[in-house]
């Protein structure tokens, strides 16, 4: 708050990349925000200010400020253009993405990560590559598409196992980089070989990922694996699966991540009320959670899965009424995104709902609608039945 304004800046951000480091997402936003504004009020120190815009992007992400996160994360993009940084374009454009597709413009997701692959295409072997083969597997996997999916993350497995031999002495910072590249990378391929019905390799693929992401202390990363592992463990070992989802639930409350929440929050309410008898203690209030998380923050991508989750419960404690309206709004959100995960639930809901009624007539072409949707995105429905959400 002195006068020696560069200075100032300097320590503001040493502040909010410490608070950063021990997850005090608010102490750290604030300490951005402020160096940004002490760094407006200088001159040639544009290059500082493009750091911070990114640094606070990447902390406002996972406090659920998404469209905060963005504003700052095209500023700095759009900087880095300027500059013609093409390995810092193809990051920002990573990240943003991500965000985009969290807040349901897959469309704008697959643009930014696209022109982020033509930036870097002939660039030297970096970690950007890694990152970026491991987003497109996740986009591939999510559009159904389970062979790509499989391709791009060995791509980023293999770029990872380059880096290393190409820089063995690698800095403390780039091996945590190669480790959250490669446990990603390994997430990925276990979601999609659950969905190719190869279940014991994708539970070795997460739980190497979980490895990787512990010992490397990448708590973000491992709540994500934790997540799908909830979902796999649940046909083999009920308590196995809840506790699965309770540490990662533990874990991302501790690191302030409110859509790890959100995600482990759903993955809870499944494993309560379908594997135990403390649905009404447990299972609804978890989902009613994920819900709120993701009305809150904006994330209507995972609001779908939060809705379709208690609707599954309301229908089997027998309120029809309030089952039908969440169907209905998460099937307003899956067909926007077309994704056969989301859009299969809400199909087999819906169809189920009718024949309870006795309409045998909407409940066929319901199901005709969920059958479709398999068959286009060549998957088994018994599947996604089992295994209703991978990410």
């Amino acid at each position: 708050l002195g006068a020696d304004r560069p200075r100032a800046a300097r320590y503001l951000v040493a502040a909010g990349d410490w608070a950063r480091g021990l997850y005090a997402n608010a102490d750290a936003i604030r300490s951005y925000e402020l160096a940004l504004e002490t760094l407006a009020a200088c001159s040639g120190l544009e290059g500082r200010a493009v750091e911070v815009e990114e640094r606070l992007g990447d902390v406002l992400a996972p406090a659920g400020r998404i469209a905060d996160a963005l504003r700052h994360l095209e500023a700095a993009r759009t900087a880095r253009s300027q500059q013609g940084d093409s390995i810092g374009q193809a990051r920002l454009l990573r990240k943003i993405a991500a965000l985009r597709w969290a807040g349901g413009d897959r469309a704008g997701a697959g643009g930014c990560l696209d022109d982020a692959l033509a930036l870097i295409a002939d660039e030297p072997p970096h970690i950007e590559h890694a990152k970026l083969h491991q987003e497109l597997g996740q986009r591939a996997f999510r559009s159904g598409d389970h062979a790509a999916a499989l391709r791009w993350t060995q791509r980023a497995i293999d770029d990872v196992e380059r880096l290393s031999a190409l820089e063995p002495e690698a800095t403390a910072d780039d091996e945590r980089e190669r480790s959250a590249a490669f446990a990603l990378a390994l997430n990925t391929q276990g979601a999609a070989l659950a969905r190719c019905d190869r279940l014991d390799e994708a539970v070795a693929r997460l739980e190497r990922s979980g490895e990787v992401a512990h010992a490397a202390d990448l708590p973000q990363v491992e709540c994500r694996a934790l997540s799908n592992l909830g979902v796999l463990y649940s046909s083999r070992d009920p308590q196995r699966a809840i506790d699965a989802c309770e540490r990662g639930l533990q874990t991302a409350q501790r690191i302030g991540d409110v859509g790890l929440q959100s995600r482990l929050y759903a993955n809870l309410a499944v494993a309560y009320c379908t594997l135990t008898n403390r649905c009404d203690e447990r299972g609804v209030g978890a989902a009613r959670s994920a819900i709120d998380i993701d009305r809150r923050t904006g994330q209507l991508d995972h609001l779908a899965v939060s809705l379709v989750v208690l609707a599954q419960i309301e229908q089997c404690h027998g309120d029809r009424a309030r089952a039908l309206a969440y169907y209905r709004e998460a099937l307003a959100l899956a067909e926007a995104s077309g994704e056969a995960q989301l859009l299969f639930p809400c199909y087999d809901g819906l169809a189920t709902l009718c024949l309870d009624d006795g309409d045998d007539a909407q409940a066929g072409r319901w199901m005709q609608l969920a059958s479709a949707t398999c068959e286009r995105a060549g998957l088994d429905p018994d599947a996604l039945v089992v295994l209703p959400f991978l990410a």
